[in-house]
């Protein structure tokens, strides 16, 4: 079917069912109430993706009756968990107008299973809701969060969020989703798909294709139930914190880590910042410099001379037996220590009996949810600030580390930003996230922002790195960068679309994935 505009019309008879089927406390579509669905961080002029109202069912079966009349009145639908991935468009949709389909009031942590580590939820559990929950019924297991807690589990993991304990590959991590598809049709992944299963959280792939990647960053389903699986408190927990001199030590560091991720050393994922970002964790940018431009050499200089910082700072953690953590702590010591200049301390915890611990960083690696970190998107504009995640993906090398670092630092530059870079690491990847802050009321820098990065998607893509997630203003610049065989694999994301969802009715756009009535 070919896509018309959402008219007024059909917009109010679509609204009237929708009301009917999930109440009125359900349905917002007053302009205030819709403005925590908007994107938080949109440039201050002109039309954005504006939801026309928003949805909030609170079972399957009204999840069931949401995508049902969508379908009979040919209306979008964009699905999230509780929509706050601000840095790539928070809840806002891809098409102005559209229903957003907002599950935080499907909030339940509806199974801990204690022997084998896993926790059942739905969409709208936040990592703070689990953590509260494991903490309640006196569970000694672990779970993994982002740097902020008040995401939804299962809408970060479908995004290939991570995490910052030795589980914090989230993707891998999830076993066994539950799904309404378009046509209102409820599937279960890999041994789900026995109806007395008990494996369904313990094993991911079933008999058959495993079909569980297919629903992450996609628009073929609304997932609604998904096992996490978390892990046993370690006896030892020794969060450790690196400090570099020199720009040019990132390259030696990246060196020395490789082989330490690959062997299991190291068993989380370390974060590497910079000055500048390390900084904004605790102050504004005005507290250091009021000129135009990017902060000048002498500036970035004195930030990295602060106790804890340096022109480079790595956190990382390790687990387990002491004995074992105290072996592989000589390691750690021995690698970083060959590079000049360089500082390695740990922290040393009971994993059994944590503290109250006040360092954000340490608390994320001991999985317990944080807020402390949002601080950094205030870095220019206070209250007011603003970011967006420009977020390649590249091998764990010298080389591939200094030319993304460099990529983005010359384009933010040369927009009159500062850089702000972080390199997430796990075992043979890296995640390179240029912290790209900006004072979202002043226009010409929020300009200066997007455009910089619709820049970086073209030039990272020309040297080999692709973007892992993507902003939803340029959804469809990133997929068009993915050019293999004349776009083989959007071409089968399309195919793929048109059978599940004919109609269009799911996040279309999502991901760059359009269903055919908008091609």
């Amino acid at each position: 079917m070919k896509h018309e505009p959402i008219g007024p019309g059909r917009f109010a008879k679509a609204l009237a069912a929708f009301r009917d089927a999930l109440g009125e406390e359900a349905v917002i579509a007053d302009r205030s109430g819709l403005d925590d669905f908007r994107d938080p961080f949109a440039p201050p002029t002109g039309d954005w993706y504006e939801p026309g109202a928003v949805l909030q069912p609170g079972s399957v079966e009204q999840v069931q009756a949401v995508l049902r009349i969508a379908n009979e009145h040919s209306v979008p639908v964009w699905t999230n968990g509780q929509g706050r991935n601000n840095g790539y468009g928070g809840a806002a949709p891809r098409v102005s107008g559209s229903f957003v389909l907002n599950l935080r009031r499907m909030n339940t942590v509806l199974e801990v299973n204690e022997e084998s580590a896993y926790a059942l939820v739905e969409p709208g559990v936040r990592f703070f809701d689990l953590y509260d929950h494991l903490r309640a019924i006196g569970s000694k297991l672990w779970m993994s969060v982002p740097d902020l807690g008040w995401g939804s589990i299962i809408g970060n993991t479908l995004d290939h969020g991570v995490g910052y304990t030795p589980m914090g590959d989230h993707m891998n991590s999830q076993c066994g989703m539950e799904v309404v598809l378009a046509n209102g049709d409820v599937l279960r992944t890999g041994l789900g798909g026995l109806t007395a299963s008990k494996g369904w959280h313990v094993y991911k792939y079933g008999c058959g294709p495993a079909i569980d990647g297919l629903f992450s960053q996609s628009n073929y389903g609304v997932v609604t139930k998904m096992g996490v699986q978390l892990m046993p408190a370690p006896d030892c927990y020794m969060p450790g914190w690196l400090q570099l001199k020199k720009d040019s030590d990132l390259e030696l560091l990246l060196e020395k880590l490789r082989p330490l991720m690959m062997d299991g050393t190291i068993p989380n994922q370390p974060m590497i910042i910079n000055n500048v970002c390390g900084m904004s964790a605790f102050t504004q940018r005005d507290a250091w410099y009021t000129g135009e431009g990017p902060l000048p050499p002498a500036i970035l200089e004195q930030i990295s001379q602060q106790p804890m910082l340096g022109a480079w700072v790595m956190r990382f953690a390790l687990y387990g037996d002491e004995r074992i953590v105290e072996r592989q702590r000589e390691i750690v010591e021995a690698a970083f220590g060959t590079i000049p200049g360089s500082q390695v301390s740990f922290s040393k915890y009971d994993g059994h009996n944590l503290p109250e611990l006040d360092n954000p960083h340490e608390r994320v690696q001991a999985g317990i949810p944080s807020m402390a970190l949002d601080q950094m998107t205030r870095w220019y504009g206070g209250e007011k600030g603003g970011h967006i995640g420009f977020s390649s993906a590249t091998p764990i090398t010298a080389v591939d580390g200094a030319a993304i670092r460099d990529l983005v630092r010359k384009e933010l530059n040369g927009a009159g930003l500062d850089y702000s870079g972080v390199f997430i690491v796990g075992k043979r990847n890296m995640i390179h996230v240029g912290l790209v802050v900006f004072d979202t009321e002043d226009a010409a820098q929020t300009e200066a922002a997007y455009s910089a990065c619709k820049a970086m998607v073209k030039s990272a893509a020309r040297q080999g790195y692709g973007e892992y997630r993507s902003h939803l203003d340029f959804m469809d610049l990133v997929a068009d960068q993915y050019d293999f065989n004349n776009h083989a694999q959007r071409r089968f994301h399309e195919k793929i679309k048109d059978a599940l969802d004919p109609n269009g009715i799911l996040s279309p756009g999502k991901q760059g994935i359009w269903p055919e009535g908008y091609r």
